[in-house]
């Protein structure tokens, strides 16, 4: 429970934020992180347009039974009621689990943010300066709760994402709305009595709707606090969230300049990003002789036991979630920035099945708090032994060449559905426009872009 001393150290802190956040603009920000703004809103159009077409995606949007309407359904030809328009882009863009990632935030802020912003923005015709700036100022205060509460909130089963990520989009909304102080105050403390989502469900459909529930719960809650008011104790109280869910407990941030957004990480493969580096790893591993009777041990964060160590999985979801599965298809060849990569038949590949056989994962101590990390030791069937170690938890620092990476993501995930001209224009105008609305960045990936000579 949370001591009157913390809460009034809680309620100071939320205030300096909240009073820096409410004020900031688009002049406000340092390059790195509009870039980075820019990327994530890149990263994020490229997994909805793609995700949207996905069969997965059609069996939601059947179970939703959305009503008609006037939001644009991101990557497809058709617009929706602003709620089920809202759940349905965000279940979207995190349904191939392909969305940046935000280590202290231990989650996807974007899969959650973005939507909302579209959503809103939708509405009132605001245009992409203020929709990267409300990114921005989401990402902050969402990892500014997640300060409070990690990593115990993680490790007792919480799936950030969904939990956190409702005070993010609540956040953005309010940035991008203009509201008040106490507005804020009243739309995080909504916030905090709605955030909901389980790690127990990775692997599952429930998973990429964690987006969607904490999108449309951040919505609302900035709306409802247009309505009435609280004192912030349903944040900040002693029976309030960061009380409630923090676990065993937390630790303290490291002392950081800029933004949050600065440190947001993408992935190259199309799994959850703790796999990543056993992907990589995987594809090191190919070339060696001797692999197709080796003995592998994967060395990794504790914390992975109950995120990616499905040992033997039997779907598609679940290979993402697989350290075994994504160490295993890497090696054999596998481009695992396919979707293709996990269908089920290869997963039943006799040489597959073979190689995940013979891999033990051993969870690492001294790993824990780098859960982007993997150590990895071959021992051969002769004797010898190959070790290497990769770590994917690090923020790029080439801006440039971490955006050609992810124009060919975008361009790839994209232009099978769009086409390859409006996938470039749609491109061109997330990475370099700053007159352009949000009606014209839906339309752009939606419907007829709008013409060049506007850009």
């Amino acid at each position: 429970m949370i001591t009157s001393a913390e809460q009034q150290h809680l309620d100071a802190s939320l205030r300096l934020l909240i009073e820096r956040c409410r004020s900031l603009t688009i002049d406000d920000l340092n390059s790195r992180a509009i870039i980075t703004a820019r990327h994530s809103l890149l990263d994020w159009f490229g997994c909805a347009v793609a995700g949207a077409n996905e069969p997965a995606a059609r069996r939601f949007r059947g179970i939703m039974d959305p009503a008609p309407g006037d939001t644009p359904l991101i990557g497809t030809p058709d617009s929706l009621h602003w709620r089920d328009a809202l759940v349905i882009n965000a279940f979207n863009g995190h349904l191939l689990d392909f969305d940046d990632m935000l280590p202290s935030f231990s989650g996807h802020p974007s899969a959650v943010v973005v939507p909302a912003l579209l959503t809103v923005g939708e509405q009132t015709g605001a245009g992409v300066d203020k929709l990267l700036t409300a990114l921005v100022v989401g990402t902050e205060v969402g990892d500014w709760v997640a300060s409070h509460v990690l990593p115990g909130h993680y490790d007792a089963g919480w799936h950030a994402t969904g939990t956190l990520g409702t005070f993010a989009a609540a956040a953005a909304v309010c940035h991008l709305r203009g509201l008040s102080h106490d507005e804020w105050i009243s739309a995080l403390d909504a916030a905090a009595t709605q955030a909901a989502g389980l790690k127990a469900m990775f692997g599952t459909l429930a998973k990429p709707m964690h987006a969607g529930n904490a999108s449309q719960a951040g919505v609302v809650a900035a709306s409802l606090s247009t309505i009435t008011s609280s004192s912030g104790r349903a944040l900040n109280g002693e029976t309030g969230f960061i009380s409630n869910y923090r676990g065993a407990g937390t630790v303290p941030p490291a002392r950081r300049e800029g933004f949050a957004i600065e440190g947001m990480l993408y992935k190259t493969y199309a799994s959850c990003f703790m796999t990543q580096a056993a992907v990589d790893a995987g594809a090191q591993a190919a070339t060696l002789p001797g692999l197709d009777r080796a003995l592998i041990t994967l060395s990794v964060s504790p914390k992975l036991a109950d995120v990616c160590a499905i040992e033997d999985p039997r779907t598609s979801n679940d290979a993402k979630f697989s350290l075994h599965a994504t160490f295993a298809l890497s090696a054999l060849g596998f481009d695992l920035s396919t979707e293709e990569a996990f269908h089920p038949d290869n997963l039943q590949d006799p040489a597959y099945q073979d190689l995940r056989e013979r891999i033990t994962l051993r969870f690492d101590p001294e790993l824990a708090g780098q859960e982007p990390r993997i150590g990895v030791h071959i021992r051969r069937a002769r004797g010898e032994s190959w070790d290497t170690t990769v770590d994917r938890g690090q923020p790029a620092t080439d801006l440039a060449a971490r955006e050609k990476q992810l124009v060919q993501k975008f361009t790839r995930l994209v232009e099978p559905h769009l086409g390859a001209t409006r996938t470039r224009l749609a491109s061109d105008l997330i990475l370099h426009s700053s007159r352009t609305t949000i009606p014209e960045l839906t339309a752009a990936t939606t419907q007829p872009l709008i013409p060049e000579t506007t850009i």
